[in-house]
């Protein structure tokens, strides 16, 4: 983190700032202050690039405080942590009403607090990025907008749903079909495992994380306050600030977002069983090179018995016909040993056109394994 850093502190205890000033110097530029009405002032003079704000303070609450820091276009783009004693989703669900960006539990480590100001500092830099795009995305919706109605830009979302290859894609397109209804919202998508929440501001910011995390295990579509659920197995919309006051517009939109929604559930579905059945496919053909490799291994080792074999009979043969010269053996005596070894010989060449055939076998499978693993 670098110097140029600065980070605004308002919290009403001391020992808090002290220890936030700690952890963060010399890296940051810390600036505290006892109450919000303390920091107000400066803000005329100088710009922050993280408020760090305590919820509960005497005067104006921490709530309130980001609430007006997003209000003013001065500030709006500036990201606020959090930092609270209580750790429930009500607690963050206010923080993420209010537009804040993050929330810290106190008490709280000093490696929690350096990796939270990372994470802003990413936001900062992403929010840089996303403002650019996000005013190419709004001129190009606002001529989109003049020649389509609401229901064909579902449309034109199902059209392009069936293209896209992943559920980065699928997100990313269902916050451009807000946009193009003038509306702001966060997706959450859910496959193979793995989870990808994406906001306005970026991918994976912890509070929009947990904010999803907990509407996700609720009713299938529901509303609260200005905003509007839409749950499927893989995929979790929330739109933010529905026009509450035009009723028949909001329906519309409604149900709109859930075909939108539905639609995005079976494409993620569909990406789903593509990407098990490609790990099943290369679990069977790593099964298959195995397979061969040991088939060719036997059939190796079964052309080494053979030639042994054959090897060890013409030994045996000339170690009989040498040994009769040594042995004194009658005429009759020799034919009997010679047609005991006759028997024996012709047992080992019947083995040996087995081992022919078996050779044949194992060559036939290996070279139909092969055929059957990719070239």
């Amino acid at each position: 983190m670098s110097e140029g850093f600065r980070v605004f502190v308002v919290d009403d205890d001391a020992m808090v700032r002290d220890v936030i000033r700690q952890i963060l110097e010399p890296d940051c530029t810390v600036e505290a202050f006892d109450s919000v009405e303390a920091c107000a002032p400066r803000l005329e003079t100088a710009r922050p690039d993280l408020f760090l704000l305590d919820v509960r303070m005497p005067g104006m609450d921490g709530y309130t405080f980001c609430r007006q820091i997003k209000d003013d276009e001065n500030f709006a783009h500036i990201p606020v942590t959090f930092v609270s004693g209580q750790d429930t989703i009500d607690a963050r669900v206010r923080g993420y009403d209010a537009g804040g960006e993050d929330f810290i539990v106190k008490p709280f480590e000093a490696e929690e607090v350096l990796r939270k100001v990372r994470i802003a500092r990413q936001i900062v830099r992403s929010r840089l990025a996303l403002e650019e795009q996000a005013q190419e995305a709004r001129q190009f919706s606002f001529m989109v907008m003049a020649s389509m109605d609401e229901a064909s830009i579902v449309l034109n979302f199902m059209c392009q749903l069936v293209a896209w290859e992943s559920e980065q894609d699928i997100a990313a397109g269902l916050l451009e079909l807000l946009q193009r209804y003038r509306l702001e919202g966060v997706v959450q998508t859910r496959i193979a495992g793995r989870s990808l929440t994406l906001g306005m501001s970026g991918a994976n910011l912890p509070l929009e994380v947990s904010v999803l995390n907990h509407v996700s295990g609720l009713d299938r579509i529901f509303d609260f306050g200005k905003r509007s659920v839409h749950n499927f197995e893989r995929v979790t919309l929330m739109v933010n600030k529905l026009p509450l006051d035009n009723p028949d517009y909001c329906g519309r939109l409604r149900d709109n977002l859930s075909i939108a929604a539905k639609g995005a559930e079976s494409r993620l579905q569909s990406l789903e069983a593509l990407e098990l059945n490609r790990r099943h496919q290369a679990g069977i053909l790593a099964t298959l090179d195995h397979v061969r490799a040991a088939a060719e291994m036997l059939r190796q080792s079964n052309q080494e018995s053979r030639m042994t074999s054959a090897e060890l009979a013409l030994s045996l043969d000339q170690m009989l016909v040498n040994a009769f010269v040594h042995m004194g053996l009658s005429e009759h005596q020799e034919r009997q040993v010679t047609d005991l070894v006759t028997g024996f010989m012709q047992q080992q060449r019947t083995l040996l056109d087995r081992s022919e055939e078996t050779d044949r076998v194992l060559r036939d499978l290996s070279e139909r394994l092969g055929q059957l693993a990719p070239g």
